[in-house]
């Protein structure tokens, strides 16, 4: 009789435990716990394509090309705070960080310096155009046809040639460009103009 009692006991304990499991797991599964998703997905590691490439340089090119052509296009100078080398009389540029820091890192700022060199002087005061001058005109990248060629591109650089043509004037100027992406925006790094004629 006491082993009877005590199957019994064990019978009923076990039948509370499956109904206590079952009862619980439809509980949860009810609730999704177990089905929550968390995304953490993997930063995406982006490759410029060369029409992308392409067009950034196109817009840095549009930006700066008339730098190279008329050198004092797009810089205003104060008439009262000048220098003079020689027998140029050199003026201080008021807005240059304004016109140079949105399309040159600070190496490409200082390639377009040198090698428009003629025109620019430096001080610790800061950056001065030439201002007596006949002319200010270079006929750099002067042209009615510009062929944009992408080297290679990368997320950080972009290398590519520009080839201006002028055909009326049969003038072409040939010149290699890099573009660095410099803490999100594309800047140029470097412009060599390799043949102007």
């Amino acid at each position: 009789m006491k082993k009877n009692l005590n199957h019994i006991g064990i019978i009923i304990l076990l039948v509370l435990f499956l109904l206590f499991y079952v009862i619980t797991t439809m509980l949860l599964d009810k609730k999704n716990i177990n089905k929550t998703k968390v995304d953490n997905p993997e930063p995406i590691q982006k490759e410029t394509t060369n029409i992308e490439a392409e067009n950034i340089i196109n817009n840095l090119y549009n930006e700066v090309k008339i730098m190279y052509d008329v050198v004092n296009n797009k810089f205003t100078v104060d008439q009262e705070d000048n220098i003079t080398i020689g027998d140029i009389i050199y003026k201080k540029i008021t807005n240059f960080d304004e016109v140079m820091n949105p399309v040159f890192t600070e190496k490409g700022r200082d390639k377009y310096i040198t090698d428009l060199g003629n025109y620019f002087a430096h001080s610790d005061n800061g950056y001065y155009l030439a201002g007596n001058l006949v002319s200010y005109q270079t006929y750099y990248f002067r042209g009615d046809e510009t062929n944009i060629y992408v080297l290679n591109s990368s997320e950080s650089e972009i290398n590519g040639i520009i080839y201006e043509r002028w055909k009326s004037n049969n003038k072409n100027t040939l010149a290699t460009i890099k573009i660095i992406n410099k803490e999100g925006s594309w800047l140029i790094d470097n412009i060599d103009i390799l043949k102007s004629e």
